[in-house]
């Protein structure tokens, strides 16, 4: 990919949302966007004594001149050069994978709760970063590290793992240990790293990343599927506990998300909305021998499911493993949408352009009903995520 010599990184990340949404815009701490979201240069940085009890001891550091120039280094990318720094993106990735918020706090200079929330939902999908590899430069003060970290992130349910890239801001602590600096920048070392991130072996080596990722995308389509539709999980998550006010628990590694099964009932069974088998006020619908439903948990006896808009319950023993029929057709039965027309079958809900389009479903077929949000079905389409317009399509 050919690149201007009039590289903005800020640019770059926009325009590879794709590639950053495994990297960069949600890993939170990274040093790139502290240089293009920082606030404004009048705020003053909290005091030491101003801090919690609970807060990190990492310092933070105050700036007297933040116009001084800092000469850029001409020094090229190191790979694995320094063990210290090493083992620190370790402890940090390792506890981004468990959704760890204590070790985080412990190693960075700052988080706020809606990174917190983001940390631990991302988490939930989230089994293990592997393959890492740190790529530094010299940091603008002394003893100061840009480390740009290489990795293949395996996700949950998902077969291929995606190849991304962060950077962080390594900084070193009065007694010798290495911190992430995530807070706010004066100018001069903004300036500085916005140059280092623009030098042609970085530039190179994003550009790489860049391809493996758009790779591995176009290889397997639930990839794809699962990145396209992340974005607004997240921030769903992190606005509904922002509003609800409970506090985030920085001590708790998140749970793992609950892996969806299709599932098949083996005779005509009745589906209620509690796993109460004991009377007849929570039955909501009867399912004939052969419906099938996404199965979302189970409950002791009990399966959890997907029904039209809401969750319900249906005896386990009722119920065996469907795989999904050819080209998803799931025969017509209960939770299903039939296609009226010829259409699209899409990895997200937008008609912009054509790069999200995965397959085509013919008028006829019928497909399990995961969801439904503005005008659009979410289903299951040949083992995966999809969606479909709501104006071409039926629900059963």
């Amino acid at each position: 990919m050919r690149r201007r010599r009039s590289f903005d990184f800020r640019d770059f990340i926009l325009g590879h949302y794709q590639y950053f949404i495994v990297g960069i815009l949600f890993i939170i701490l990274v040093v790139v966007l502290a240089v293009f979201s920082s606030r404004h240069k009048d705020e003053k940085p909290k005091k030491a004594d101003e801090e919690s009890s609970e807060t990190t001891d990492v310092p933070q550091e105050v700036h007297a001149d933040a116009n001084a120039e800092i000469p850029l280094t001409t020094e090229g990318l190191q790979e694995d050069a320094i063990p210290e720094v090493n083992a620190l993106v370790n402890t940090y990735f390792n506890a981004m994978a468990a959704g760890d918020v204590a070790t985080l706090e412990s190693i960075c200079s700052s988080l706020d709760d809606a990174a917190k929330i983001r940390i631990i939902e991302r988490a939930k999908y989230t089994e293990s970063y592997d393959d890492i590899k740190c790529y530094t430069k010299p940091g603008p003060v002394p003893n100061s590290y840009i480390v740009f970290i290489y990795y293949q992130i395996k996700f949950l349910n998902i077969d291929t793992k995606a190849p991304g890239m962060s950077s962080l801001y390594v900084r070193t602590n009065d007694d010798g240990s290495l911190y992430v600096y995530n807070g706010d920048l004066p100018e001069n070392e903004s300036a500085y790293i916005k140059g280092v991130a623009a030098q042609d072996d970085v530039v190179a080596l994003l550009s790489q990343v860049d391809s493996e990722y758009s790779a591995a995308a176009e290889q397997d389509k639930a990839l794809k599927a699962f990145m396209d539709a992340l974005p607004a999980r997240l921030d769903e998550a992190v606005a509904q506990q922002l509003a609800s006010g409970a506090p985030v628990d920085s001590g708790a590694a998140s749970e793992p998300a609950a892996t969806e099964v299709l599932v098949m009932t083996t005779d005509a069974v009745r589906i209620r909305s509690s796993a109460d088998d004991s009377g007849t006020a929570n039955v909501i619908a009867k399912a004939a021998k052969g419906d099938t439903y996404t199965r979302i948990g189970e409950e002791g006896n009990w399966s959890k499911i997907k029904y039209k808009d809401t969750t319900a319950y249906i005896r386990s023993d009722y119920l065996t493993t469907a795989d999904a029929p050819a080209g998803g057709q799931a025969g017509g039965q209960a939770g299903t949408v039939t296609v009226n027309d010829s259409i699209r079958v899409r990895s997200s809900m937008s008609t912009e352009n054509t790069d999200n389009v995965i397959g085509k479903a013919s008028s006829g077929e019928t497909f399990t009903l995961k969801g439904e949000s503005d005008g659009w079905y979410e289903i299951d389409y040949k083992g995966q995520t999809a969606y479909i317009s709501s104006d071409y399509a039926t629900k059963n």
